[in-house]
């Protein structure tokens, strides 16, 4: 006659310990996974078309306020709309640069107090950049540099 089987702690002791193994196994993966994703998106750069006039349009406004779009950039199947950008250049304009992330979150808070849509953007360690558009023509990042550097920044322009 077949034996009965057991059921008890002991005999099935390995089986636990794989279980909970398997489990610590899972959460450091998990861990790890988790930091290697916030620190893609932390380093990721913003979406290339940044807004400063109204919606839809990708400029620095002139003088008067008003934001003009340049002819050549519009989209000939879906008119009112921006080409997207294939050379994939884009002049970047940021604010200071900054070793700790609270000073950078200060400026960014100044910076957005001003009218400017901001972000920061750097590493765990360092340094941290206040950045405020990003421009496919480089006298939009240009007319927007000398907007903030008005109000008293230290401001440059990075392709």
């Amino acid at each position: 006659m077949a034996r009965k089987p057991s059921y008890a702690f002991k005999d099935n002791r390995w089986l636990y310990v794989g279980f909970v193994a398997l489990g610590v196994m899972a959460v450091w993966f998990g861990v790890l996974l988790g930091n290697f994703l916030l620190d893609k998106l932390a380093n990721a750069d913003p979406l290339p078309n940044v807004t400063v006039g109204g919606e839809g349009s990708t400029g620095a406004p002139d003088s008067k306020g008003e934001v003009k779009e340049d002819a050549a950039e519009a989209s000939a199947d879906f008119p009112g709309t921006i080409a997207p950008n294939t050379s994939g250049a884009l002049y970047k304009v940021r604010v200071g640069t900054f070793s700790g992330l609270t000073e950078a979150r200060k400026a960014e808070a100044a910076l957005q107090a001003a009218g400017f849509e901001t972000y920061v953007l750097g590493t765990g360690s360092g340094p941290y950049y206040v950045q405020v558009g990003a421009f496919r023509e480089k006298q939009n990042a240009e007319a927007l540099k000398k907007q903030v550097e008005a109000k008293g920044y230290n401001v440059f322009v990075i392709q």
